[in-house]
């Protein structure tokens, strides 16, 4: 090894060993106090250039767990919303199935069907719906078809294996032998194209007041006296007219039927004209 190279390597320890004495002696501590000083107001001004970007950082950290709890709740919003919405439904279906029970009960000597209403007319040309009993469960075409609160809803008019359409009151072909029940006042129960029910043939010396119940009169028997149709809800007499116009409100909410009731034990008769 050449002299020069001994020379630096001893320059170099000589210079640590004094280093290192003066740093445990604190000469150089005005040196450092000086570097810190001059140093310091740069480390303060990166310090604080670069806080916004650490807040940043750390804003978005919070940001992303913040968005996946919300994430976590609204799956458990959505799990407990349609649990809720099963039990409802389950509820809804157990008050109808009393319901029917009731009526069952206090009609001992009459056989029912239960049915649900799965389908409408999709042309909404026809009042009619679609129940799922049909031929095969005793179904036929003319039978009555009733609410869970025995209020009448229309009759089957076409009768398949597994499903049947009934056409509904409100239909403008439906026609229903009726009366009051408070006055026994007489008339035929209308459908129309504006689903409006009207009590038509009734004479215009007899009582009918707005209220009063209309209930199907059994004449010509196509459906069973004393079933409610539903309340008068306004009366025009004139006195040019042999009749009155006596409007009706349907008893059965027919807009959102459910489940309804085939009496399977009444056999309608169909009369011929004399």
């Amino acid at each position: 090894m050449s002299s020069r190279i001994w020379l630096w390597l001893g320059v170099v320890i000589a210079a640590g060993l004094v280093l290192m004495g003066a740093s445990r002696l604190a000469v150089l501590e005005p040196v450092e106090n000086l570097v810190l000083s001059v140093t310091s107001p740069v480390q303060d001004a990166l310090r604080d250039a670069s806080r916004p970007l650490a807040d940043f950082l750390t804003n978005l950290t919070d940001v992303n767990e913040l968005t996946d709890e919300n994430q976590r709740l609204r799956e458990e919003v959505d799990r407990l919303t349609s649990e809720v919405s099963r039990l409802r439904g389950s509820e809804i279906r157990l008050q109808q199935l009393q319901q029917l029970l009731q009526v069952k009960e206090a009609h001992p000597e009459e056989a029912y069907l239960v049915a649900n209403v799965f389908a409408q007319d999709p042309s909404n040309l026809k009042e009619v719906v679609a129940i799922d009993r049909g031929k095969a469960d005793g179904v036929r075409e003319g039978m009555v078809v009733l609410t869970e609160g025995r209020s009448l809803v229309g009759r089957v008019t076409k009768a398949l294996d597994d499903y049947a359409w009934a056409t509904l009151i409100t239909d403008p072909n439906s026609a229903v032998s009726a009366m009051i029940q408070e006055s026994r006042a007489q008339g035929v129960v209308a459908g129309s194209h504006s689903r409006r029910l009207s009590m038509e043939f009734v004479r215009q010396d007899a009582p009918v007041n707005e209220g009063d119940v209309v209930l199907t009169s059994g004449l010509g028997g196509t459906f069973p006296q004393g079933i409610v149709i539903g309340q008068v809800t306004e009366v025009e007499q004139q006195a040019q007219e042999l009749f009155q116009s006596v409007w009706v409100e349907p008893l059965a909410g027919l807009s959102d039927l459910e489940t309804v009731l085939v009496l399977a034990s009444f056999e309608p008769t169909h009369l011929e004209a004399p």
